[in-house]
C-alpha cells in the first residue's frame, strides 16, 4: 500500500451552488450530481468542453474530488481546480480519465490499442488527491470532444476533506462483488438465471487507532450516519486496477463501535455497501 485509505465522510459537493456549461435537458441538470440514486445523471448537451463550477457558503477544507459513473473515453482529459475569493490555489493539470494497460500487460491482437482495464469495470471514476487548502469554490474542466454517445454524462460528484489514518487498514481486507443473480431450475431439469446487479461490499480492520484518529473517526462516522453517501478509497493514489475495484461510493453497513484494546489503542471494523 502506497498511501493510507481515505475516506470522504462529508461530501461539500451535495451543498454546493453548482453551474455548467450545458445540460441537454431539465431533466438531467447538474444537480443531478447531488442526488444519491443511479438513475440520476447530469448530460451535457454535446462534447464541446464542459466546465462545472461549485461555490460553498464559506471557506472549507479541501483535499479530495472524484466524479464518479462517467462516460468519458480513455483519453478524456480532466482538470480539477480549487479557487479562494476567485483566486486559484490548486490546479491539478490534465488528468486522463481512465488509466491505459500498461505495454508489459498489453496483449497485442486481444487488448485495443489505447484500452483501459479500469473502464471495464461496471462503475468507473477519476479521483484526485491533493494537499489540503481552505477555499469557497472549485472547478471541474472536461475535454472530451471525442466521445462516441455525443455527450458528457457524470452520475455523481464528491468533493471534500477525506480522514485518513496515521496507521493503515488491516491486511485481509474483504472485497465483494455483490451478483443479485438468481439460478431457477425449470421442470425439465434446465438452470435458467434471471434478474441480476453488481455492487461492491467492502470489510476493513482498523486496528490500530491512536486516541487522535479514534477521535476524528467516531466523529466523522456518526455525522455521516449510515444515510449518508460516503467516498472510500482503499489503495488512493495507486493506479490501475488495484485502485479502481478498491474505491467507490458507499454507505456503512455495519453499526459504528470500536474496542480500546491496550495502552492508547483502538480497533475497529467498518463495512461499506456500494450505493
Amino acid at each position: 500500500m502506497n498511501e493510507n485509505l481515505r475516506i470522504i465522510f462529508d461530501n461539500v459537493h451535495d451543498a454546493a451552488t453548482l453551474t455548467a456549461t450545458s445540460e441537454a435537458s431539465p431533466l438531467l441538470p447538474i444537480e443531478n450530481t447531488q442526488r444519491s440514486g443511479r438513475s440520476y445523471v447530469w448530460r451535457s448537451l454535446d462534447t464541446a468542453q464542459q466546465v462545472i463550477t461549485g461555490s460553498l457558503d464559506g471557506p472549507l477544507s479541501i483535499n479530495g474530488a472524484v466524479i464518479y459513473q462517467h462516460n468519458l473515453t480513455n483519453l478524456a482529459k480532466v482538470r480539477f481546480e480549487y479557487l479562494r475569493r476567485g483566486d486559484v490555489v490548486y490546479n491539478s493539470g490534465e488528468l486522463i480519465a481512465a488509466e491505459l494497460i500498461p505495454l508489459g500487460e498489453w496483449v497485442a491482437g486481444i487488448d485495443p490499442w489505447g484500452g483501459s482495464q479500469v473502464n471495464s469495470l461496471p462503475n468507473v471514476q477519476l479521483s484526485a488527491w491533493s494537499p489540503s487548502f481552505f477555499v469557497d469554490s472549485y472547478r471541474i474542466t472536461i475535454d472530451d470532444p471525442a466521445n462516441p454517445d455525443g455527450f458528457i454524462q457524470v452520475q455523481r460528484i464528491a468533493v471534500g476533506d477525506y480522514f485518513s489514518p496515521k496507521f493503515n487498514a488491516a491486511y485481509e481486507p474483504v472485497l465483494d462483488w455483490v451478483d443479485t443473480s438468481e439460478h431457477r431450475k425449470t421442470e425439465g431439469g434446465s438452470l435458467n438465471t434471471v434478474g441480476g446487479s453488481l455492487s461492491r461490499r467492502l470489510t476493513i480492520d482498523l486496528n490500530f487507532l491512536d486516541s487522535s484518529d479514534r477521535s476524528k473517526l467516531t466523529l466523522k462516522a456518526l455525522k455521516s450516519g449510515k444515510t449518508s453517501d460516503v467516498f472510500i478509497s482503499l489503495y488512493p493514489a495507486k493506479g490501475g486496477i488495484d485502485e479502481a475495484e478498491h474505491e467507490f461510493l458507499a454507505r456503512r453497513e455495519n453499526n459504528y463501535s470500536h474496542r480500546h484494546n491496550f495502552f492508547n489503542n483502538w480497533k475497529n471494523q467498518l463495512v461499506f455497501i456500494e450505493v
